[in-house]
Parts: structure tokens; C-alpha cells; sequence
């Protein structure tokens, strides 16, 4: 975790929560770090989020039909949502990194970007394929 804030324990283990999770809401956070911290509030979980998206440390995500989510990586990438299970991965989109960084676009000023796909993830797919198999 870096940054010029003061490092507290409490930080240090919602980021380290969320860094354990992939893609979670700000509750599952809470839940994660309320089963080895009982005293965090979940308030505290919230706010703490917040400003590690504030200060550019994790990404704050609005996905279509979800809570806000949040991810570690912060490098420009994508993200796909996956329509049986609602799992979210990140997608490399290396061609998303010279748009999203910094530049002007068509005269607007481009200082980030959130791209969604959506589909079915690897192990639904695989799922769906033994269902299949096991019908015929």
C-alpha cells in the first residue's frame, strides 16, 4: 500500500482484504476484514475505500447492474462480467493504455475510462459444457 497518508493497521488490512479478493464490493471487504478485526466498522471499511480510490491506489468500479466494486490493479485494462455467475476478471486491452492515460481524444480530455464486456467466464463455459454432455 503506498500513498502519503499515514499507514494504520486498519488500512493496511482492508487493503490487504481487498487485495485477497477479486474485484469485491465494499461489503465484501467488510466481511473479510470484519472476521479477523471485529472492532473495523464497516463505516470505517466504506470510507477507507473511498479514499484509496480518491488517491488512485485501487480503482472504484461501476459495473452495470452490481454495487460498486474495487480493484488492485490500477494499470488501464478492461473488465468482463460474467452473465451466468457475475464473476468480474480484467481483461488486458493493451491498445486501452494510450487513450485512457492522459490524453485528449476528439478535444476531450481523457483522464481515465471503464470498459465492460460482457459474456460467460471460463468455468461457466466449462459448466455448461458437462451439462451438455451429460444430457445426450
Amino acid at each position: 500500500m503506498a500513498g502519503t497518508q499515514r499507514k494504520t493497521k486498519q488500512k493496511q488490512a482492508i487493503y490487504d482484504a481487498l487485495a485477497a479478493l477479486d474485484h469485491p464490493t465494499a461489503t465484501q471487504v467488510y466481511e473479510r476484514v470484519h472476521e479477523e478485526h471485529p472492532t473495523v466498522s464497516r463505516g470505517t471499511v466504506f470510507r477507507v475505500l473511498g479514499g484509496f480510490a480518491e488517491r488512485g491506489l485501487v480503482r472504484k468500479l461501476s459495473l452495470a447492474e452490481s454495487d460498486a466494486r474495487f480493484d488492485v490493479t490500477t494499470a488501464p485494462h478492461a473488465h468482463g462480467v460474467c452473465r451466468v455467475c457475475g464473476r468480474v476478471c480484467d481483461l488486458p486491452l493493451p491498445a486501452l493504455a494510450p487513450v485512457a492515460e492522459g490524453s485528449i481524444w476528439g478535444g476531450f480530455h481523457v483522464d481515465g475510462c471503464e470498459v465492460q464486456f460482457t459474456g460467460i467466464c471460463q468455468d461457466c463455459s466449462k459448466m455448461n459444457m458437462r451439462q451438455s454432455a451429460q444430457i445426450k
